[in-house]
């Protein structure tokens, strides 16, 4: 699967920084895009995404701040997605972090996008903490309601859910750290400054999110070139979009085991005769469900239902000696007669020489997620105390006044 990603402001921007980094690493070739910001120092701090693919705009005006989507520059941002579109392009993605000033420019840009490109045009948005604050809850609701009506649809990451999760501090070879992604295309750089803890946190958050996406991504990339690691059940993209298209709120879960080394149980059950076979057999598909349960429950970006999905997929991957198809229809049959829909789509991505077996799973069409509810209420709190607060207007110099919005 391959997709154009456009980053508006910090926190998008540091995340397609990863989707960058991730792909360079994994050499799938499935991510292009760009990052736009108003700050050129975050532009600057970028490690991965090449100069040429940073847009910097900055209004003219300051003090028109609620305006910002006026001035963002959507032809030019057009103009080279155009540029990066052979023709192969799957689908558009817009990264940002909710309550963020460049998140209320998205809907602006989504519809002038629409008017010229073909392709479905999904946000891939983070959701606040509570400890930012009740008004960065409001904007974050505000903007997500108007995401849902100009997208075709928004995964969203919720940072509240993931503060403390162990999860989140493990990558593909070890512990989250302040990651020279500059290395990863050759550059020379001076060593990262030590991460305080928020800065960890949010490190993680992007490691998290840029890998679930391309996983994702990859497995849709359907190649002749692995023989060896052909899947026995094909998910291409088309499947993927199908799943997410038109779907509104989706989220995604990943868990994963780190296995032993390569095929070991099956190695075990060629040296020892009879019953244990089956055991080893029944210890895979046992992982499995497992994976899929504590995908569901404990690793979901963000806390949802199953029974209110209409549309799911499930993708096993991993070693291929380590899969186990019994485990996979077992979680397939158990997804299947749970979520509200009828729409089921699954498939394996075979890795050989993978040290891990993980289970993805998209969950999409929730009408709201417990989360969202938790902002659109504070977003009411909040108008209704404000709307009970007389206008504070000295009555001496009238600069001093303050206007309550």
């Amino acid at each position: 699967m391959r997709i154009l990603t456009v980053g508006l402001g910090g926190a998008g921007c540091k995340i397609v920084d990863q989707l960058y980094a991730h792909d360079i690493r994994n050499q799938s070739r499935c991510i292009d895009g760009m990052a736009v910001d108003s700050d050129a120092e975050r532009l600057n701090s970028l490690q991965v995404v090449p100069p040429d693919k940073r847009i910097f705009f900055q209004p003219l005006d300051l003090s028109h701040h609620g305006d910002l989507a006026s001035y963002l520059p959507s032809e030019e941002i057009l103009a080279r997605l155009q540029s990066l579109d052979d023709g192969d392009i799957d689908a558009l993605f817009l990264s940002m972090g909710l309550g963020g000033t460049l998140a209320g420019t998205a809907p602006h840009l989504a519809e002038y996008l629409k008017k010229s490109v073909s392709e479905p045009i999904f946000g891939l948005c983070t959701l606040p903490c509570r400890r930012e604050g009740d008004e960065r809850a409001r904007t974050a609701a505000d903007q997500l309601d108007q995401l849902l009506a100009a997208l075709d649809g928004v995964i969203l990451f919720d940072n509240e859910s993931w503060q403390g999760k162990k999860s989140l501090m493990q990558c593909d070879d070890s512990p989250v750290r302040p990651v020279d992604l500059a290395s990863l295309i050759g550059r020379k750089s001076a060593p990262p400054p030590p991460l305080t803890a928020t800065e960890r946190f949010y490190t993680g958050m992007n490691d998290l999110i840029a890998r679930r996406i391309t996983l994702l991504f990859r497995a849709g990339e359907y190649s002749d070139r692995y023989l060896s690691n052909q899947p026995q059940v094909v998910l291409d993209a088309g499947e993927i979009i199908n799943t997410m298209e038109g779907m509104g709120l989706i989220t995604i879960g990943y868990a994963r085991d780190e296995i032993a080394e390569e095929g070991s149980l099956d190695i075990l059950a060629k040296i020892r005769p009879g019953a244990p076979a089956v055991d080893d057999q029944h210890m895979k598909a046992s992982r499995v469900v497992n994976l899929a349960r504590r995908a569901v429950y404990d690793e979901m970006s963000t806390p949802v239902e199953l029974e209110k999905a209409k549309k799911a997929l499930i993708l096993i991957a991993g070693h291929p000696l380590e899969m186990s198809m019994k485990g996979f229809m077992t979680v397939r049959k158990w997804i299947d007669r749970t979520i509200q829909g009828l729409e089921l789509r699954s498939g394996d991505y075979p890795v050989k020489g993978s040290r891990f077996l993980g289970v993805f799973i998209i969950l999409a069409g929730m009408d709201t997620l417990s989360r969202v509810e938790e902002l659109r209420n504070i977003r009411e709190r909040v108008k209704s105390e404000d709307a009970g607060k007389p206008e504070d207007v000295s009555a001496g110099d009238p600069g001093d006044a303050t206007i309550i919005l």
